[in-house]
């Protein structure tokens, strides 16, 4: 796969970043044989890395992981 890109995502906390990487991780890419994305955390920080055959699908897949993002952050602090 030749186009990638990696996002840190900072985060209040670590005990946010690990509730978001999980919650993040259970929804699968729609098309796993084109994009390959690994969620992980280092301290506060989410770090989500892409794998894609083409821009387009690396996009796709980063446009709709970050409207994703967003509804989980939102409830997250909706929470504390």
């Amino acid at each position: 796969m030749d186009n990638t890109v990696t996002l840190e995502i900072p985060l209040t906390n670590e005990r946010l970043a690990t509730i978001a990487a999980r919650v993040l991780d259970v929804d699968k890419e729609l098309k796993v044989d084109q994009v390959k994305r690994t969620i992980s955390t280092e301290g506060n920080i989410l770090k989500v890395r892409f794998e894609c055959y083409t821009t387009k699908m690396l996009r796709v897949s980063v446009n709709s992981f970050l409207e994703y993002l967003t509804m989980v952050t939102r409830t997250m602090d909706a929470f504390q």
